[in-house]
């Protein structure tokens, strides 16, 4: 070992040993507009540094780190890359690119930032002229005569004797390389499969190399690289169902992890990779009991009034800002399927990779940046509310108990949906799942009358058609579902689409892919994804107390008022952080004159025709002359409601002698400005973020209120656009709704309109 690769070599050594201070995992949970900023900031922080020529080259900065050369190039061009950045209409990105392309380092970290940055740049557009560079890569990595591949990688290449974080790259390198559309070679993953496991310690860890004469312990980060790789390996290599040949090995080394994690691994950004890398391939949310995206973002995205410097890193700030986009950019790609792990030994996961490869065929396919998670029933129903889909296979019976399957029933009234695929058409599972949904939504069907059934899905349901055509679908892939009117609750394919994922049998069972997304764009709407569908607001003072209450009548009438039911709940929880104030509801209240009194808003949504009494109108118009204030929404935008919604609202503006217009943007349901309160503000009709549906209906943004007012006050409030619906994350197909946080910011300004003024609620009794 010459005396350079050992110098580096011991360096690595002691980056990796170096002990972490334990950590509280009590910790701030980021918003996704914190993640965003965070992420902004880091390119900001790596744009100020570029040079002229489009490299990152400081003086003495590598030297003083003990990098190798243009190393921080690689690193920054890459991150860059993985957080958005393109080359095309981006001239820093592409001058950072072309710098890049230019000479032929000698080392592998290098070599591999390079081509899989290259990758990225070719798999945006197939005319790019660096394929043959990175053809040259990969040659590269492969070695020629004597020191061709074997297996394992050193810094100057194929290298018997090389290191583990040497190896841990050269591989994902290879990997990559298909986002370029380039084929893989099996046998590199097999040899390079085999040093991994030979390497592995008999208590389950990595270390960071075998050289003789050296020791060296294994580490958290090096077990968590060589369980990325063994996934890697596991992909590349083999597409049968059942578990994995090395699964003892990979149960070893995340029982090593699990017992030995700490929750400071953020302090060292090479660990954050790692971590980050195992946490993407495994869909693990969890190492022990951390939940490590959770504890990075915390950390990386804590807002900062002065500025991230990116200290505290033996890699020096450039790099470490790198590292940290890389792990924030990543993390805030949507989540898009939980599978769950419900116990029964193996029957959950009979197909173990279905999910991962399905997601990277959508990734591909359809350009769609998505990534997945499992979860277990032990967990809150907050964490299956990351994702819009929960994913549930099987070739037994489902044994749940009514506590888990309760836990699945909120899921879904929170805005998720469920789905059953029985592995191996394992009738038994789907009989079991069959029984169950026949019943569990008794409860809420008592309240809305015809839906809320499970029933077979027709020939020329949308679910054959969405997004792929399916001929005679119906009969090839028997769909079952039960919904709440607006969208699917639960939904059970008959066929067992999972082991074409499985099989990444993409040409010769195309229909079973198709299908896959088919119930993924028609559960989402075909709309864009947040991070994860529950919101999660930010204090505007992290102590500061609830001071307001404002008491809202959720009303009931002969429709379907009923639907998502905990949507209330999350406009309370952005009321509460943003302005202190929360949410007194009263679910299916009675539209009576003794009811409606002392309320501060009456809130009125359904989805089909209604009709009101005379009583009830009266009513109404009781509540509405004592100064309260009605606001009235098509859930969807349904047109049954928001006709029969009309009707009531022109013979109630009648009755009051009322004004009424579009609400004009300077009204306070824009500016968010009402009496001492400051709600989102909302600059134009341009900012409303709107769903597919509603860009589809309606081409131009026009107001979504119409106001009905006496003079300046507002009395009545009309929406006939989704605003309610959409308030828990989920943007359902064919719902012409405004999008989650834009249908949040205006129910906000709605609340505290009615609220200003009024703490006690006395102009109502």
């Amino acid at each position: 070992m010459d005396k350079n690769v050992k110098r580096v070599f011991f360096l690595a050594v002691w980056l990796v040993i170096a002990p972490m201070v334990h950590a509280d995992d009590g910790v701030r949970e980021p918003s996704d507009q914190d993640i965003d900023l965070a992420i902004e900031a880091a390119k900001s922080y790596l744009w100020s540094r570029q040079n002229p020529g489009g490299d990152w080259q400081k003086p003495y900065y590598e030297h003083d780190h003990h990098l190798p050369s243009n190393f921080t190039s690689a690193i920054c061009v890459y991150a860059l890359l993985e957080a958005g950045e393109t080359v095309k209409g981006n001239p820093r990105m592409a001058k950072a690119v072309e710098s890049l392309a230019q000479g032929n380092p000698e080392d592998l970290r290098v070599r591999t930032l390079r081509s899989m940055s290259l990758g990225r740049v070719i798999a945006e557009d197939k005319k790019s002229p660096y394929r043959k560079k990175l053809a040259e890569d990969l040659k590269w990595l492969m070695g020629s005569g004597k020191t061709r591949f074997g297996g394992s990688w050193g810094v100057h290449g194929p290298d018997r004797n090389g290191d583990n974080m040497c190896n841990q790259l050269g591989l994902m390198a290879m990997w990559e390389s298909r986002q370029a559309g380039l084929k893989l070679r099996t046998d590199i993953f097999r040899l390079a499969e085999n040093v991994w496991v030979k390497r592995q310690c008999k208590n389950g860890g990595w270390p960071f190399a075998e050289v003789a004469g050296i020791v060296v312990d294994p580490d958290v980060r090096m077990t968590a690289a060589g369980l990325s790789s063994l996934y890697i390996c596991w992909d590349a290599t083999t597409t049968a169902s059942g578990q994995y040949k090395f699964h003892k090995n990979m149960d070893a080394g995340w029982a090593f992890l699990d017992k030995n994690f700490s929750p400071d691994f953020i302090n060292n950004c090479y660990s954050a990779y790692c971590i980050q890398q195992l946490g993407m391939l495994s869909g693990r949310k969890f190492i022990g009991k951390h939940d490590w995206y959770a504890l990075a973002a915390a950390k990386l995205a804590e807002p900062q009034p002065t500025g991230s410097a990116y200290r505290g890193d033996e890699w020096g700030p450039i790099v470490r800002a790198a590292f940290e986009l890389l792990l924030l950019a990543r993390g805030r790609i949507p989540l898009t399927f939980n599978k769950l792990n419900y116990g029964q030994k193996t029957s959950w996961n009979y197909h173990p990779r279905d999910i991962v490869r399905f997601t990277d065929y959508m990734k591909y396919n359809y350009e769609r940046p998505m990534r997945w998670q499992v979860v277990t029933l032990a967990d809150d129903v907050k964490t299956l509310q990351d994702a819009p889909l929960l994913f549930l296979g099987g070739d037994k019976p489902l044994n749940l108990t009514e506590k888990d399957w309760a836990l699945l029933r909120e899921y879904t009234l929170r805005g998720g949906t469920l789905l059953f695929v029985p592995s191996r058409h394992s009738r038994p599972f789907i009989e079991s799942i069959k029984k169950t949904l026949a019943s569990l939504y008794d409860e809420p069907k008592k309240r809305a009358g015809r839906y809320y059934e499970f029933q077979k899905l027709p020939a020329d349901h949308p679910l054959y058609s969405v997004q792929q055509k399916i001929p005679g679908g119906e009969k090839t892939y028997p769909l079952w579902a039960v919904g709440d009117g607006t969208r699917p609750l639960a939904i059970l394919c008959e066929r067992d689409i999972a082991s074409a994922w499985q099989r990444k049998a993409e040409t010769a069972m195309k229909r079973d892919f198709d299908m896959g997304v088919n119930l993924f764009m028609y559960t989402t709407g075909k709309n864009s994804l947040s991070s994860r569908m529950r919101p999660v607001f930010t204090r505007k003072q992290e102590e500061g107390e609830v001071r307001h209450t404002a008491k809202v009548a959720w009303l009931k009438h002969d429709g379907n008022w009923n639907t998502q039911p905990f949507a209330l709940e999350s406009l309370s929880e952005k009321l509460v952080a943003e302005n202190r104030l929360e949410l007194e509801i009263t679910k299916g209240c009675p539209i009576t004159p003794e009811a409606l009194r002392g309320h501060h808003l009456l809130w009125m949504t359904g989805t089909d025709a209604f009709t009101i009494s005379d009583k009830q109108r009266a009513a109404l118009k009781q509540y509405l002359q004592a100064g309260g204030t009605l606001f009235v929404n098509a859930v969807g935008g349904q047109r049954g409601f928001d006709a029969a919604a009309r009707r009531l609202l022109l013979e109630l503006r009648d009755e009051l002698i009322l004004s009424d217009g579009e609400a004009d943007i300077s009204s306070p349901l824009y500016t968010g400005v009402v009496a001492d309160f400051r709600g989102p503000k909302i600059k134009g009709m341009s900012d409303l973020k709107r769903t597919i549906a509603l860009r589809t209906a309606d081409a131009r943004s026009s107001s979504p209120f119409y106001v009905y007012h006496r003079k300046d006050n507002i009395v009545m409030i009309h929406a006939g656009r989704g605003i309610h619906d959409t308030l828990d994350g989920h943007t359902a197909f064919g719902a012409k709704s405004y999008m989650p946080d834009t249908a949040r910011d205006l129910a906000a300004n709605v609340v505290l309109y009615a609220y200003a003024g009024k703490p006690d609620a006395e102009k109502t009794k």
